[in-house]
């Protein structure tokens, strides 16, 4: 391909790839500019290797947990060279699958190596190359974000990236963070006999969750020996001896911490720095991240963005969605938004937990009426087949037309039973329409029936709206 591209995209990660894909389609030519490693951070230190890890820990965990059932199996030490060699054998293959037959194979989509740079609107630099196009996409992702603490030059503190790659399993480590990564970190170090310790800021992990769902799991956390710690200021940090100390106020309180290692899980920065976007008066927002209108059109004519670069909700799938509407609206003469109302999000924590469309408090504030449903997790079957009855699913319908408005799932696979509910609330589907639907037995999912009719039995109204 040596014509002028009819697009270039800055960045190779999930949301790049999904939209050169998508342009291709539609008879684009694509030059995609990545200086690091093609597949950006879900497939190479974020969402593949994380989660391969957890895996690993969870069948670490389900060796100890199987005694009680009479299956005594006695795990031994953890072999982190072969955890890192499975980790990486994972990444190795989805990268293959997702990016590289893309890009190395596809006619329409030129990979270039560097680092691209804005030099005016239409004008990308990369090395000594000038690539011009009428379409610009930037989809270069995110960045975890550092605490610049006292003392924190004297200590190496790993990251989102960093912790995923360690020569060992540490003895014991801090946390700073309540989020999903420092929640998903913190439980896999810790089944792997790391004794960890959260550090969140807030009153509870996970903000975005009913805390009638966050209070079971930091129970189910603490049962592990996961310790946790809320209302947390951390003042300062300092080497000490082979490991670091951690002064922190808890609540008013001061309190000194130790460990062989610290962890940050603060947030993600835009990867911005170095892109020219001030060059070419591309407007960002207080914290960097790069302004996009519902079309993901950003402040300059003919550069749109899409992903993480351009803030919440910080999710691959997200991004994927961003960077097709960008490039439907650049080549197929269309006018699409973005509506993540429906785009579903979880925790792969063990038990997982996930939720979809608005809470109470969000559909209210928008104007409906909202009847809601708890169901225990007890109350489903399959739960004590496979002996993890705590949890809860919580469902939130409109009163008046009985359509479903969102939910949320604090259960074993949550982050696959998820996607159930993602798709009748993007149907805009009834309570009951989903108390009439006929499901598995034993299955956790059916725990959405059980919901919608305990919803049902609460608002009898609701029956047989559609």
């Amino acid at each position: 391909m040596t014509a002028a591209p009819d697009l270039v995209i800055l960045g190779a990660g999930t949301t790049a790839l999904a939209a050169a894909e998508r342009a291709a389609e539609l008879g684009a030519r694509v030059v995609v500019i990545e200086q690091a490693v093609p597949g950006g951070t879900c497939i190479n230190w974020g969402c593949i290797p994380s989660k391969t890890l957890i895996h690993k820990a969870a069948l670490y965990h389900a060796a100890r947990r199987g005694a009680a059932a009479g299956l005594n199996l006695t795990p031994g030490p953890v072999d982190c060279a072969a955890l890192m060699a499975a980790k990486q054998q994972a990444i190795d293959r989805v990268r293959q699958e997702r990016c590289d037959r893309l890009l190395n194979e596809h006619p329409a989509i030129r990979l270039v190596r560097g680092h691209g740079r804005l030099r005016a609107p239409g004008e990308v630099q990369v090395g000594p190359e000038i690539l011009r196009s009428d379409h610009i996409l930037i989809a270069c992702g995110g960045l975890p974000r550092h605490l610049d603490l006292p003392g924190m030059h004297t200590v190496a503190a790993l990251n989102s990236y960093s912790v995923l790659n360690l020569p060992a399993i540490p003895r014991s480590l801090l946390i700073v963070g309540g989020g999903v990564i420092a929640l998903e970190i913190g439980q896999m170090l810790q089944r792997f006999g790391c004794q960890v310790t959260l550090l969140e800021r807030g009153d509870r992990p996970l903000a975005e969750f009913d805390p009638r769902l966050t209070g079971p799991l930091c129970a189910l956390l603490a049962a592990e020996g996961l310790r946790q710690h809320f209302g947390v200021e951390v003042r300062q940090v300092a080497a000490e001896g082979e490991g670091v100390a951690v002064a922190a106020m808890i609540n008013g309180h001061p309190l000194r911490l130790t460990a062989e290692r610290l962890m940050l899980a603060v947030g993600t920065v835009p990867a911005t720095a170095g892109l020219g976007l001030e060059a070419v008066g591309v407007a960002c927002d207080r914290q960097g991240f790069v302004v996009i209108d519902a079309e993901c059109r950003t402040s300059v004519p003919g550069i749109w963005a899409a992903g993480d670069v351009t803030g919440p909700p910080l999710l691959a799938p997200a991004g994927e969605l961003e960077g097709r509407v960008a490039v439907e609206n650049m080549f197929a003469g269309r006018h699409c938004t973005v509506d993540h109302h429906g785009t579903p999000m979880a925790v792969f924590i063990d038990p997982e937990i996930a939720l979809v469309g608005q809470t109470a408090a969000q559909a209210g504030a928008a104007g409906h009426e909202v009847a809601e449903a708890y169901l225990d997790l007890a109350a489903v079957a399959k739960a004590h087949v496979v002996g993890a009855p705590t949890g809860a699913l919580l469902l939130w319908a409109d009163r008046h037309d009985g359509r479903l408005l969102g939910g949320q799932i604090l259960a074993p696979r949550a982050a696959d039973l998820i996607h159930e509910l993602a798709l009748a609330v993007r149907a805009c589907l009834t309570v009951s329409e989903l108390a009439d639907s006929v499901h598995v037995y034993p299955t956790i999912s059916d725990g959405w029936r059980l919901a919608a009719r305990r919803l049902l039995a609460d608002c009898p109204e609701l029956r047989g709206r559609a």
